[in-house]
């Protein structure tokens, strides 16, 4: 018990006074008459037990203190602390909803498990966060029946496990209040913020984190990485299993069988697979009998594809490295020696000139390529010892200054579909040359790679018109360039550049990717949907811009769904018995003065039965 006013205690002394009067008041005493001695000495025979004699003898004063106590303890405004949990009032559901759960488990499967965990875990008002690989809030402060309505329509997605910034998520939807976050899950966090971390950041503000484990022992083989080319599609799959397994792949087409191979993958190994890209909508599936089916199947979109027409002008075909190149590539090639060019009659996506020689190339032929150009066509330049003597009416994007017989190497200035991340960002270098041409850009030009002794424009690109302009300043006689592997995929790279190609690794994703788009309809493997925002979280196929795109899973991680973290499992049984305390203040004041009056209204009944009234 605890005052609110602790000074209304002194009201206690009016007990002093009140015991004082009732030990001075006269006491009857006894006197002995003979000729009753005989009736009194029987009567004593007959006393009650002293102490109920004396309690009955006192009832009045006992009576009459109750009323003085409960009176002054009432001026003292007493409250009792009533401590319950808060988990009705501020509860937080934090569901696993990735691909993991999805995981067989008996008859039913782990997100089944969790679900109804989850319903035994509802509060009066309740937030539902679903953790896939970004968090997402699907139920805010809803009742019990809005959660259940809920919780019966969700399904378990084709994600990877982002727990920690679930929890943290939670804890910001707290705020200031203390509740109960309830993680429900096989906790196979394979990213994002670290889940002990991020509980431990919760239970400091004075929130209890309930932690339950759906997980159970799973067998597991599956397609662990994909990658798609142009032609060719590279499947990675992994037995998680003790034992080695047999299965077979089949690649389909429109739902069309299109191979079969059989493959035995050793135990806790994996074994690449290498298929047909096929253009269009086509599948890659593992008859595997397993625990996990959504890695058993993989899908592919290619778009149909179209070759480009190069006209390549040359008067040294036979050893041009270039048409070495392109002759490898997916593109109609023709080839014109000056001075048999026909400038006049270009009607080629791209044109490419290299090791011309300058007397025998028409100088007017330069006037019908800068009108090819400005009405939208792409030319490529190559450079060649005397192309500073070459009239090329203003058409490079670069001015040459000198011919430097240096060693030097190229260097990439810019990343991206020409010289891509990987391996460039960490080597920029990619070939060495004895002699090259030293310049400068023009301004409007981008360079996309520099010699790294006197950073001379080595590849540079140029808009002229309503076409463009490309020059390519490494004299392959003077660098072991074009012996590089990396060099048919260069032009392979500079020709869908220029071509606007897409990659078809816009058309291939791996799941979890959250795209700002233009409002539009879309089509998911699910549903069709009006949004400007798409969260691929499904495996299957999008449909949306004008084209289709294949989803996969393809999480080495995440199909691993016999993974333990031994710390995380060992915290679980301690926390899942948290539960956040709070206290409620139970006023006595109140019920101390009904318990008075009603103690008064007593003695008031045993003084007239006593006959005093």
């Amino acid at each position: 018990m605890i005052f609110r006013n602790a000074t209304g205690l002194y009201a206690l002394l009016a007990l002093i006074p009140f015991i004082l009067i009732y030990l001075i008041r006269p006491k009857n005493f006894e006197k002995v008459i003979p000729s009753l001695m005989f009736m009194m000495q029987e009567k004593n025979k007959f006393k009650k037990a002293s102490f109920l004699q004396k309690l009955l003898r006192n009832l009045l004063f006992i009576i009459q203190l109750l009323i003085i106590l409960a009176l002054a303890f009432s001026v003292a405004a007493p409250y009792l602390e009533i401590p319950h949990t808060v988990m009705v009032r501020n509860n937080v559901i934090v569901l696993d909803a990735s691909a993991s759960m999805q995981a067989k488990d008996g008859i039913s499967t782990r997100f089944s498990k969790a679900v109804a965990k989850a319903k035994d875990s509802l509060g009066i008002r309740n937030t539902i966060i679903v953790a896939e690989n970004t968090p997402v809030i699907v139920l805010e402060d809803g009742s019990s029946g809005n959660a259940l309505d809920l919780l019966n329509r969700l399904a378990p997605k084709a994600t990877s496990t982002n727990l920690g910034d679930a929890v943290l998520l939670a804890g910001d939807m707290l705020g200031e209040k203390k509740g109960v976050v309830t993680v429900i899950s096989d906790f196979i966090a394979t990213e994002g913020s670290d889940l002990l971390m991020a509980k431990r950041d919760l239970v400091s503000r004075g929130n209890s984190v309930n932690l339950i484990d759906v997980s159970n022992d799973a067998e597991n083989i599956g397609i662990v990485d994909l990658i798609v080319e142009k032609d060719e599609t590279v499947a990675v799959i992994k037995n998680y299993m003790e034992s080695d397994k047999s299965i077979k792949v089949t690649l389909t087409h429109n739902n069309k069988k299109v191979s079969e191979k059989s493959l035995t993958v050793l135990a806790k190994s994996k074994e690449k697979i290498n298929l047909e890209t096929l253009q269009g909508i086509s599948e890659i599936r593992l008859d595997a009998d397993d625990d996990l089916a959504i890695d058993n199947t993989a899908y592919i979109s290619s778009p149909a594809r179209e070759e480009s027409r190069v006209l390549l002008i040359t008067n040294s075909p036979e050893e041009n490295k270039i048409k070495a190149a392109l002759s490898a590539l997916q593109a109609e090639l023709e080839i014109r020696e000056p001075p048999t060019v026909n400038a006049y009659n270009i009607d080629h996506d791209i044109v490419i000139i290299s090791d011309i020689s300058k007397e025998l190339f028409v100088p007017t032929d330069f006037v019908d390529l800068r009108k090819y150009v400005e009405q939208g066509g792409i030319l490529v330049i190559g450079a060649q010892e005397d192309l500073a003597e070459i009239d090329a009416l203003d058409l490079l994007p670069g001015v040459i200054e000198s011919r430097e017989e240096k060693a030097t190497s190229a260097c990439v200035d810019i990343l991206g579909r020409i010289f891509p991340k990987d391996p460039f960002s960490d080597e920029p270098c990619f070939t060495s040359l004895n002699s090259y041409l030293k310049g400068k850009a023009k301004n409007g030009s981008i360079t996309l790679a520099s010699a790294q002794m006197d950073n001379s424009p080595l590849i540079v690109h140029m808009k002229k018109g309503e076409g463009e302009v490309v020059y390519y300043g490494i004299i392959d006689k003077y660098s072991g360039f074009y012996s590089d592997t990396f060099y048919p995929i260069f032009w392979n790279n500079l020709l869908n550049y220029l071509m606007k190609v897409e990659d078809i690794g816009n058309y291939n994703q791996k799941s979890g990717r959250l795209s700002a788009i233009k409002e539009q309809e879309v089509k998911t493997p699910s549903a069709t949907i009006t949004t400007n925002k798409i969260l691929l979280d499904e495996a299957g196929i999008y449909e949306l811009d004008g084209k289709k795109t294949a989803v996969n899973l393809a999480n080495e991680k995440e199909s691993d769904i016999n993974r333990d973290n031994i710390e995380l499992k060992s915290v679980l049984e301690e926390f899942s018995a948290e539960r956040v305390k709070d206290a409620d203040n139970f006023e006595l004041e109140v019920p101390l003065l009904m318990a008075a009056l009603i103690i008064l209204l007593i003695e008031f009944l045993y003084i007239k039965r006593r006959g005093d009234l």
